[in-house]
């Protein structure tokens, strides 16, 4: 397996989970609060604090990335053993916006804040990538509608 290309898949998972695809899950993470998402990219499968949840709609992104990616390398998902990614996050209601590198269509007067602490790790073979990133989003509170 390519070095290079595991620790490029363990660096994409964090990055990809902040992505504009959040907006999916906008919803979710509210309900959720604050807490721990961990999550198996291998077997899509999700907890909320150690409980099973529903799998995010992000998760499913990140998979069929990550399968492609190494196809497109010709390398086998076969040969990864682990392929999980951590989220501390926290939410919060506010009034108003506070990153101003957003602009949002009608927004609402509160908003939510999200905190985003994520820590990745792919293993293969015995050999082990690790990557962390970390985020803070922001949305309406309307746009918690997206995944109604």
């Amino acid at each position: 397996m390519s070095i290079k290309r595991l620790k490029h898949v363990a660096q994409n998972f964090g990055q990809m989970f902040c992505g504009w695809e959040l907006m999916f899950d906008y919803k979710t993470l509210a309900e959720l609060g604050s807490g721990v998402l961990s999550i198996d990219v291998l077997r899509q499968e999700c907890k909320h604090n150690d409980k099973s949840i529903e799998p995010l709609k992000i998760v499913s992104g990140i998979h069929n990335w990550m399968v492609g990616d190494l196809e497109d390398n010709k390398l086998s998902i076969g040969d990864i053993d682990v392929a999980e990614l951590k989220v501390e996050f926290s939410t919060k209601r506010q009034v108003g916006q506070k990153l101003q590198s957003e602009s949002w269509a009608d927004p609402t007067k509160h908003f939510i804040s999200c905190t985003l602490k994520c820590s990745s790790v792919v293993i293969s073979k015995g050999r082990e990538f690790t990557s962390s990133y970390c985020d803070q989003e922001e949305w309406p509170e309307s746009y918690s509608w997206v995944n109604s």
